[in-house]
């Protein structure tokens, strides 16, 4: 994972294996834990990213994952096998 200073933009990069598919999960509930919020406060994002990214390695492609967090909402945005899915939710 990388951090991009200025737009508080952490990337993840999976390779094309779903067996990589808990990752996003993990790092999605790391990124709530860097920033205090309850995972209940954010609903099944978790799920809908972990379900989501394992469509994708498991189509037989690489996946970039953006999570980035506002004062607002929590955004994410999966991209891979040329399609680009868009995920948020409201902070609580």
């Amino acid at each position: 994972m990388t951090h991009v200073t200025g737009n508080d933009t952490v990337t993840l990069r999976l390779p094309p294996d779903p067996e990589f598919a808990e990752i996003p999960r993990v790092a999605f509930a790391s990124l709530l834990r860097i920033n205090r919020i309850d995972p209940s406060d954010v609903g099944d994002l978790g799920a809908s990213i972990k379900e989501t990214a394992g469509s994708i390695t498991g189509a037989g492609h690489s996946v970039e994952i953006n999570f980035r967090v506002t004062d607002d909402e929590v955004l994410v945005r999966l991209s891979g096998g040329g399609q680009t899915v868009d995920l948020s939710a409201p902070r609580d």
